[in-house]
């Protein structure tokens, strides 16, 4: 099956190759081709919706009911350790660096985080680096797609501790957070990583799930550090220990870098050309489908980080001018970024 609602014979209409290595061009170039084709009106006529769309789901999603079990199980096992990952050691780490009242409270949740953060990145970039050539071969991810293909067990691991940990952070943001400006921003945030994970490990999406993991979790450490050591500076009786600003400013920079580099570069260029683009040429002759459903949470993502990319500018500006305060949260001076 080529394409869900045409025939072979209408699928020999796309013509043309995609890049290996792809430029922002390529991508808007390319993606404008492949949807014009593929959803042009007689490429859809026999689309009818819902059906067709519930159809689409039954016929390429699977899972087993005891994933479901297993994401919630890590969920509530991620929420009694962050219990008590707060209470023992972020407890022992304030008493002892007699902070001010003000960031006594901000320590544990971004301690927390980072340490998750630090945990999940290097399992995922283990994967990608030692076990997988998803990020070198981008372009190769679509070739043994099937419905029935089995997820390598240590990808699955990570999909159940990821999806875990996002369903934990709903509860975590409503209950346990700091409220913050952007608190509806982080739970469409948090919804749709879980709508994203959930599609792909259904329709076996795997691999470019995988590229997503690998170009996110990364600056989300970086951020949290940053935060941890602006929260140090100022300590109680006025106190100021400049080594921890310098080092916060250097930390501020990895992110603004990484941010640049993994989401608003290689986010595109890899995930989103691959799944955009490549995903037509390489896996439509094996029913493979829900392109639009799966791309446009992609692009809802990319959004979402340029959303985030206009706050961190402005922060990046107030630090590099000198009118950024001493142990505030860059989170909350600008609305907040992630």
């Amino acid at each position: 099956m080529a394409h869900p609602y045409m025939s072979t014979e209408a699928n020999e209409g796309l013509t043309g190759n995609f890049s290996m290595s792809p430029s922002y061009i390529d991508l808007l170039i390319d993606l404008r081709r492949t949807v014009m084709w593929y959803y042009s009106p007689t490429m859809w006529r026999d689309y009818v919706f819902p059906t067709s769309l519930i159809n689409g789901f039954t016929r390429q999603c699977y899972f087993q009911q005891n994933d479901i079990y297993y994401t919630l199980l890590i969920a509530v096992f991620i929420t009694l350790i962050r219990y008590a990952f707060e209470s023992c050691i972020s407890t022992l780490l304030i008493s002892r660096l007699n902070l001010i009242e003000m960031n006594k409270k901000k320590i544990p949740e971004s301690a927390w985080k980072c340490f998750l953060y630090t945990f999940t990145w290097s399992y995922c970039f283990y994967l990608v680096r030692y076990r997988y050539d998803y990020f070198d071969q981008p372009y190769l991810i679509w070739d043994d797609w099937s419905p029935e293909m089995l997820i390598p067990f240590d990808i699955k691991i990570l999909y159940f501790v990821e999806c875990g940990f996002y369903v934990h952070s709903i509860y975590a943001t409503i209950f346990m957070d700091l409220k913050r400006k952007d608190y509806l921003i982080m739970l469409l945030h948090h919804v749709l990583t879980i709508a994203l994970i959930s599609l792909s490990y259904c329709t076996r999406y795997h691999k470019i799930g995988l590229l997503v993991f690998f170009m996110h979790d990364i600056t989300d450490i970086f951020l949290e550090a940053t935060k941890l050591m602006r929260y140090i500076i100022v300590r109680q009786g006025g106190q100021k220990y400049h080594m921890w600003y310098h080092a916060s400013h250097g930390s501020f920079g990895i992110f603004v870098v990484c941010w640049f580099i993994f989401r608003l570069y290689w986010f595109p260029l890899k995930v989103l050309y691959s799944s955009g683009v490549v995903f037509v040429y390489r896996a439509l002759s094996n029913g493979c489908g829900l392109h639009g459903l799966f791309n446009s949470l992609l692009w809802i993502l990319l959004t979402l980080n340029l959303y985030w990319l206009y706050f961190i500018l402005k922060i990046f500006y107030k630090l590099v001018t000198g009118s950024s305060s001493d142990g505030g949260d860059i989170r909350e001076s600008e609305d907040e970024i992630s």
